[in-house]
């Protein structure tokens, strides 16, 4: 089906380079985060605060499932799509899966003023940021078909890396 997931932490980029990506691929773009928003009529933080992460997770696979039908779209996927192995399979089947890296004190620089990340309500944020990072670390690395670094690059400079990294695998 050859779409493009691109998955990582929250802050990594995956927005911001996808509709890049997009841009320059004559692609269309779907966040998967807005489209669960869109689908459940209410923020991410409200779906957590009420339903629950568990909740959320499967709202996330049926979304997935859904758009991962779809031929040719670059997808930014939600940080953590890949603690199900349903899903990385999906990604897996149907496209190439991109892993945007960046280090806990660049999420942290790019996350600190959102308000709408129930992961990192938490009294020290940088702290939940680096403990997400590390117990997805490997999860992230099992699902990628390559990585790229984003720490202190434009999303423009990425999203050309990405393309290189793709024709280079074709």
């Amino acid at each position: 089906m050859n779409n493009i997931y691109l998955i990582g932490m929250m802050g990594s980029g995956k927005s911001v380079t996808g509709k890049a990506l997009a841009g320059m691929m004559g692609r269309s773009f779907v966040d998967l985060d807005s489209e669960i928003v869109k689908k459940e009529n209410r923020t991410i933080a409200d779906i957590f605060a009420k339903d629950g992460e568990a909740y959320f997770r499967n709202v996330e696979t049926a979304v997935l499932k859904e758009f991962s039908r779809k031929k040719e779209f670059v997808f930014a996927a939600g940080g953590g799509i890949v603690l199900r192995e349903e899903n990385v399979k999906r990604m897996k089947e149907t496209g190439k899966v991109v892993l945007l890296k960046a280090s806990a004190k660049t999420l942290w620089q790019r996350l600190r003023f959102s308000t709408d990340r129930p992961l990192l309500n938490k009294p020290d944020p940088l702290g939940a940021i680096e403990q997400i990072l590390a117990d997805r670390e490997t999860f992230y690395e099992k699902a990628c078909d390559f990585a790229v670094e984003t720490d202190g690059k434009l999303a423009e400079d990425v999203a050309l890396e990405i393309q290189e990294n793709l024709k280079a695998k074709t």
